[in-house]
């Protein structure tokens, strides 16, 4: 008897979590609009019979989608750890707030400006009793680039600053780190690009030892098609409970995608515009593969 009451036990709560038309985030309670699953999953290249789940969350999400709560479930603990999202009506995020249970463990704030830019990000950790403030500051130059200066402050006190330069085009070119008097250079960082738009080389200079580093990154050399979205191509059904049988389908399906010699590195978003999207994407483990599995579904 005590056997069949705990299985009735698990199903009410298991049920309570995923319908739950209710959710608090933070001292307010808000009306569930939508729930995300998603699901991560590791698999060998060679074998996606078999996959290995490493993470699981639920996000809720008010019907405007200007709350979210993110709630993980850990593997092998017992504890949940959640994540609140806050947006302002132009949908800039504008807080932020991380819990372990039910205890706040860091909290962040944006501003913006009347451009729509942020101008400033506080972040508050109760974890180690420090406050982190950043300003940014925007300078426009002559042939249409911008310098953006940040200005890094811990408990009130100035630390660095940074001051990123951009392009016409909003691609970011170089980076200067400046000690806290805003005038001796730490280093200064300049980057290359691929045809993939992702950096394939860093120049690191730094001049008090008038050294000069460079460093190559993978993803920049890897061609564009090995980055992109893509349609799910299945009129199937699909739901959380026939999941694994699916994706495994699905990984057989795309497999000549996947298999592409071209690509060594690369990143595949696939979506049915409608209620699922699967991201298959490399990993820095040899021959394993990172698949999220995101299933959605709207709360009447």
């Amino acid at each position: 008897m005590k056997k069949y009451l705990l299985f009735f036990f698990l199903s009410v709560v298991a049920t309570s979590l995923y319908a739950q038309p209710i959710f608090k985030a933070g001292w307010n309670s808000y009306k569930t609009g939508m729930i995300i699953h998603e699901y991560t999953y590791d698999y060998n290249f060679k074998d996606s019979s078999h996959l290995y789940l490493t993470d699981s969350s639920i996000i809720y999400a008010t019907g405007d989608s200007l709350v979210t709560l993110t709630v993980n479930y850990p593997l092998h603990e017992k504890i949940l750890y959640k994540t609140a999202h806050y947006y302002n009506i132009k949908k800039q995020l504008i807080k932020s707030e991380e819990y372990k249970g039910d205890e706040l463990l860091v909290s962040n704030e944006w501003k913006y400006d009347e451009k729509n830019r942020k101008i400033c990000q506080i972040e508050d950790n109760k974890i180690t009793g420090k406050n982190y403030k950043k300003n940014y500051d925007y300078t426009p130059e002559k042939n249409g680039d911008i310098i953006i200066t940040e200005s890094a402050y811990e408990n009130g006190r100035i630390e660095f600053y940074t001051k990123s330069y951009y392009d016409k085009n909003s691609v970011k070119y170089k980076e200067v780190r400046l000690n806290d008097n805003n005038k001796d250079i730490i280093h200064i960082e300049s980057y290359i690009y691929g045809d993939n738009g992702k950096v394939k080389e860093r120049t690191v200079y730094f001049p008090e030892f008038k050294v000069t580093k460079k460093f190559d990154e993978k993803e920049g050399y890897e061609q564009a098609k090995c980055f992109r979205s893509l349609p799910m191509g299945t009129n199937e059904k699909i739901n959380l409970r026939t999941r694994i049988t699916f994706i495994k389908k699905f990984l057989a399906k795309v497999q000549p995608v996947l298999s592409d010699p071209d690509c060594h590195e690369f990143e595949y978003k696939f979506s049915n515009n409608n209620n699922c999207e699967i991201i298959v994407k490399t990993t820095s483990i040899n021959n394993m593969k990172k698949l999220v599995f995101r299933y959605k579904e709207i709360v009447l």
